[in-house]
């Protein structure tokens, strides 16, 4: 099985990596992709109630994460492709690679630009981490 990799923020670029690896998993025999949506919640529980536990914290994020990966579910299901979809917590680039090491990814394709925080300053940072640390080929689309 072919199994390909989209790291999904919900970006318009996100969205058009969907598209790619769809036409790419419609052109094999048998693939399915991995939407991935990584959440990077602020680190300590400085000035928070004490009424807020971690575990609500994590559903919170889980939540975004998944809504996050909403459009590009959708873009998948009019054409009836298999997926699965994941929303882990770090470092995006590096969760991405190891992502795609455990789960025996063939490829990753992605967007150039997201939604992170100073995307305009630092225009497809996470992508080229992602292409310095994967153990396999990266297809970046804009």
């Amino acid at each position: 099985m072919l199994h390909i990799l989209v790291p999904v923020d919900g970006s318009d670029n996100a969205n058009r990596a969907v598209l790619h690896a769809r036409q790419l998993a419609q052109g094999a025999r048998d693939a399915r992709i991995h939407l991935l949506n990584i959440q990077t919640p602020p680190q300590g529980r400085a000035g928070l109630s004490r009424l807020v536990t971690q575990d609500m914290i994590d559903e919170y994020y889980v939540r975004e994460g998944q809504e996050a990966a909403d459009d590009a579910r959708k873009l998948l299901d009019v054409t009836g492709t298999d997926y699965t979809s994941h929303v882990e917590f770090g470092n995006p680039a590096v969760e991405i690679a190891h992502y795609a090491q455990q789960h025996q990814c063939a490829r990753i394709v992605m967007g150039t630009r997201g939604h992170g925080a100073l995307a305009g300053m630092l225009i497809g940072s996470v992508a080229n981490q992602v292409v310095q640390l994967a153990e396999v080929p990266v297809t970046l689309v804009r």
